[in-house]
């Protein structure tokens, strides 16, 4: 009962915070900091950090051996650390996952206490900020989501908007100029020790092989903050097309979707007023476009376009010749998904057949929660189908027998006995 009471004093305090913002677009918020090392914030803070999970940063420290030694003891330090304004991050250690194309992707991975502080200052500032943003903003935002990006680009395509720019931030997360960004957050926020701190995130470095490296540009991916920080870089993007009436619904009228560095511009008609409008403030943030994979396109023409893992697929009624915009899962989503199972369920694994299950089920229910959008019956199907033979080829070979055991293991045994997943329920738009 007093964890429930704290987290709605917390949900009361940031409701005034976004209720103030919202009221006075111009208000700069001067007395902030002391409000990130309120001890409410802290402990709902630590609890979020670990609810998210994650390695350990530089200094190998985890939420195991802070407990093992003390929770509250643990925060009772920081608060006072931040109090005494004493707290300095440490830089990020940095890893590299694989991307869909075959290249790296770097990530940072803060210490477990830089994510504390870091999780305290974004409950704070984003209830402010998010009274700025734009609906045409879809990342990392509470109440958005990809799929509402999903279906706002589908609503744009069914009502004739097939000029399409499909934008690609060069090296977006390495490329933000520290200057900038500040300024733009000081627009809000004139608490100079709120501002010291983010500072501090920006410039603190990496470790890489042993190294540390310190950071003249950019965020790092991977931190607490960084996609509010993000969200906060582009705003001005998503202003420009918002004071320009580009978002209105009307004749010859041109839409943007965002959704964290990923952007596409849709338009009736004079789609080059919005490319220049875009490529204009792009400019001015320093940024620039990824020419190779930034591509203008139209739906008559090239029948389809991809964003966020998704196909739009132009296609019409045969009978009535009218105009249809599906929606499913791309080619390149499925084939990844296909090369998953096939790692997680294989004969040379050793992992007993029901653990190799369980790791299947719950990437599935993780892929299909998000791919399920749509018109994604097909393809849900066929990587039902296809999960289905991963598991009957790994069960006759364990029986050191070839094939998939059709007609001697029923579906009974597949998704009753053995419990494969089987939720592969179409979400409509």
């Amino acid at each position: 009962m007093r964890e429930l009471t704290s987290v709605n004093k917390i949900q009361e305090f940031q409701r005034k915070l976004y209720e103030k913002a919202k009221a006075d677009k111009k208000y700069r918020f001067y007395s902030l900091y002391d409000k990130t090392y309120r001890m409410d914030i802290l402990e709902e803070a630590y609890r979020r950090a670990k609810a998210n999970g994650g390695a350990s940063g530089v200094d190998g420290e985890t939420f195991s051996a802070i407990e093992a030694k003390g929770e509250a003891e643990y925060l009772a330090v920081l608060q006072e650390e931040l109090k005494q304004e004493q707290y300095k991050p440490k830089p990020v250690k940095r890893v590299y996952i694989p991307k869909a194309n075959g290249k790296q992707r770097p990530l940072g991975i803060p210490t477990v206490r830089d994510r504390i502080v870091q999780t305290a200052f974004k409950m704070v500032l984003e209830p402010i900020f998010e009274a700025d943003f734009m609906e045409s903003s879809y990342g990392f935002r509470p109440k958005k989501s990809a799929h509402g990006a999903i279906r706002e680009i589908a609503k744009y395509l069914n009502w004739g908007c097939e000029e399409i720019y499909d934008v690609d931030v060069e090296k977006y997360f390495d490329t933000v100029e520290h200057s900038k960004l500040l300024k733009l957050i000081a627009l809000r926020i004139s608490d100079g020790k709120i501002l010291r701190v983010i500072k501090q995130w920006l410039k603190s470095g990496y470790v890489e092989e042993g190294q540390h490296r310190q950071s003249k540009r950019g965020t790092p991916q991977g931190g607490v903050i960084s996609p509010l920080l993000a969200n906060v870089y582009l705003n001005p993007i998503d202003k420009a097309f918002e004071r320009s009436g580009m978002g209105k619904l009307k004749e010859g009228s041109i839409h943007m979707v965002r959704y964290a560095e990923d952007m596409i511009i849709l338009a009736k008609r004079n789609l080059e007023k919005g490319i220049k409008k875009l490529e204009h403030y792009i400019g001015r943030l320093g940024l620039s476009l990824n020419k190779e994979k930034t591509r203008r396109l139209n739906l008559i023409e090239d029948k389809k376009v991809e964003f966020l893992g998704f196909y739009f697929f132009r296609t019409e009624n045969k009978k009535t010749k009218k105009r249809l915009i599906l929606v499913s899962p791309s080619p390149n989503s499925q084939k990844r998904c296909r090369e998953r199972i096939r790692k997680l369920i294989n004969h040379k694994l050793p992992l007993k057949v029901q653990d190799q299950i369980g790791n299947a089920n719950k990437f599935l229910t993780g892929w299909t929660g998000y791919y399920r959008l749509g018109n994604s019956s097909k393809a849900l199907n066929n990587i039902r189908d296809y999960t289905n033979k991963r598991l009957r080829h790994l069960l006759q070979r364990n029986k050191g027998k070839s094939g998939y055991g059709w007609g001697k293991i029923g579906s009974d045994t597949i998704y009753g006995k053995l419990g494969l997943f089987y939720n592969y329920k179409v979400q409509w738009l």
